[in-house]
């Protein structure tokens, strides 16, 4: 439906969603019109003042009243001056808080979004939202709408003066202005599809950008620049392609203003040749051309607004669009207080989810991990061994089924309590920019700096750390590039243990570490596992061997579990995992 919604009913409709932010600096608005006014109000009676030093004093020889009328310009032109200072400053700032207060909602909104959004949404798209099209929408109404409220009151300043110097040279000087509202409407609607190619162009590029920039080593290593190029110079050529279609609408629409203008002039100009010395002063003349000048200067101001509004209604779009995502994960309305921790038991029963409609990704699965329990998950890649952990922290919600901890249904809990009470260490962790201890902690004020150091010592972290030059207040940077991949996946662990959780999740946590780091885990490992419930996903036997149950997934059911030994006297699934997987019996 908002597809066949016109135009001009879908800009008020942004329009009406973006004047909440406005109403917010409600008085910094007001102040900057009043600005505004006088410094418009001094601009428009600059002509007539010289018109009156022209037409009375000088005509009249009056030096004193000139002195007077220059004195009183004088004064005008500096006071306009100080007023456009002023409203420079308060519209710019204006500007800035609105920025702020926009940006400041999408980050939230985003932040709260539910997985399924980030599974779907390329970063470089979301990027856009929150950097280019909230600037482009304070553009607009820091500059674009107050300019506009403003200029509109200067053509009416002007049209009064006109009118009161001489109406019939004012009515000849409007009679023009059906021409500048025609050719208005017959632009708008390219510059309108020009801007919207924009956008969508300039999402691509960053989303481009974002992923060459990641993924730059395997760019190079695997000769990947050729299609990296071609990729990018499609996006910039579609951005140029639409942003060229606004180019030549203003190229032609321009100087159609112009010719409306000029031609303004030179009607007056016969008209007043015809009519001089009869009913028509040199000052007047003087007066009305300036006053054509400035009456169509604001009219070319509100043509570059509406290039601006084009813009922000575009940018508008996408930014309200993220607005509106819906949050899939929500809390309870009444959440269940978690005192005391969580006991442990995991309960799943004919449980179905699907991240698509009408591809399931679990189907009718069915078990129970007892509190301190230690349990693996093996499976074929696409199995849904990573989903079920997903689901117990609540990243998704189920489409059928149910799942409970201690006998309460996950959705009933407060998703933070819970999700504290379960520490997840994944395959690839994200280390932050700032320091060790600080991308341990994760600046929870409820960890102190000895917990740290306390759970890096569990997790054999605290061996690599002392060794840095500032140990654990050594910066790393974005990403952790100054860090190897065993040191990330040690910080990982000691940013799980340091919460001391109830529920320790391993997915497939050492499958990507070096053997001399692989044994520093296994050393802890055993003391980490001990009385809180686990799961495990893991492809290394030596973990496996570790649990005291193993569930073995196959497209989505759960088709085996028992122990290692069990397992394997049943020649099924897991047998073949086990023998295809090359597990090492040490």
């Amino acid at each position: 439906m908002e597809e066949l919604e016109k135009p001009e009913k879908k800009d008020w409709r942004l329009l009406r969603r973006l004047l909440p932010y406005l109403k917010g600096h409600f008085f910094l608005a007001v102040v900057s019109l009043v600005f505004m006014l006088i410094m418009y109000i001094g601009a428009v009676m600059h002509p007539y003042l010289v018109k009156v030093g022209i037409d009375r004093d000088i005509a009249n020889r009056d030096p004193v009243g000139l002195q007077h009328t220059a004195l009183l310009l004088l004064t005008v032109l500096a006071a306009a001056f100080v007023f456009q200072v002023l409203f420079n400053y308060v519209v710019q700032y204006l500007g800035q808080r609105l920025l702020f207060d926009l940006r400041l909602d999408l980050f939230k909104h985003t932040v709260s979004l539910s997985s399924d959004y980030f599974d779907r949404t390329p970063v470089g798209k979301t990027l856009t939202n929150i950097t280019n099209d909230v600037e482009a929408i304070r553009e607009f109404i820091s500059e674009g709408l107050v300019t506009v409220v403003g200029e509109l009151l200067k053509v009416f300043f002007i049209l009064g003066a006109m009118a009161l110097i001489n109406y019939k040279l004012a009515l000849l000087t409007i009679i023009l202005m059906p021409i500048f509202v025609v050719v208005t409407i017959f632009f708008r609607k390219s510059i309108r599809i020009g801007y919207r190619g924009v956008r969508h162009a300039n999402a691509e590029i960053n989303t481009i950008l974002q992923e060459s920039i990641t993924g730059i080593r395997e760019i190079i290593q695997f000769n990947y620049k050729e299609k990296s190029k071609e990729s990018f110079d499609q996006a910039n050529t579609r951005y140029l392609v639409s942003f060229l279609k606004v180019v030549h609408a203003y190229a032609l629409y321009f100087p159609v203003i112009e010719v409306v203008a000029n031609i303004s002039m030179v009607v007056v100009l016969f008209f007043a040749h015809s009519a001089l010395g009869v009913s028509i002063h040199v000052g007047e003349i003087f007066a009305f051309f300036s006053y054509i000048n400035m009456f169509f200067r604001p009219l070319r101001q509100l043509a570059e607004q509406f290039n601006i509004f084009q813009a922000a209604m575009a940018a508008a779009e996408r930014t309200f669009k993220l607005l509106d995502e819906p949050v899939t994960v929500r809390n309870s309305p009444e959440p269940i207080p978690i005192t005391g921790g969580l006991k442990g038991r995991i309960t799943f029963k004919n449980v179905g989810f699907a991240y698509k409609p009408d591809t399931p990704v679990l189907k009718d699965v069915s078990f129970e991990i007892t509190p301190g329990e230690k349990v693996a998950l093996v499976g074929y890649t696409g199995s849904g061994k990573t989903t079920i952990i997903n689901l117990i922290s609540r990243l998704y919600d189920i489409q059928s089924g149910e799942i409970a901890i201690d006998g309460v249904p996950v959705q009933r809990y407060d998703m933070t309590q819970l999700r504290f009470h379960i520490a997840a260490v994944p395959q690839d962790p994200f280390i932050f920019t700032g320091t060790v201890a600080e991308n341990i902690s994760l600046h929870d004020p409820g960890i102190t700096q000895e917990q740290v150091v306390e759970a890096c010592r569990q997790v054999n972290a605290d061996k690599f750390i002392e060794d840095l030059p500032l140990k654990y207040d050594e910066p790393v940077l974005e990403e952790g590039k100054r860090l190897s991949v065993g040191q990330k996946q040690l910080l990982s662990f000691a940013r799980g243990v340091v919460r001391k959780p109830d529920i320790l999740v391993l997915d497939e946590a050492t499958s990507n570490i070096d053997s001399e780091t692989e044994k520093l885990i296994d050393a802890a490992l055993e003391n980490l596992l001990r009385d809180r419930t686990a799961i495990l996903i893991a492809h290394r036997l030596s973990t496996i061997r570790k649990v005291d149950r193993i569930l073995v997934f196959n497209k989505g059911r759960l088709v085996e579990e028992g122990t290692h030994r069990e397992l394997l006297e049943k020649q099924g699934v897991y047998t073949k995992l086990y023998q295809t997987q090359a597990f090492s019996l040490n």
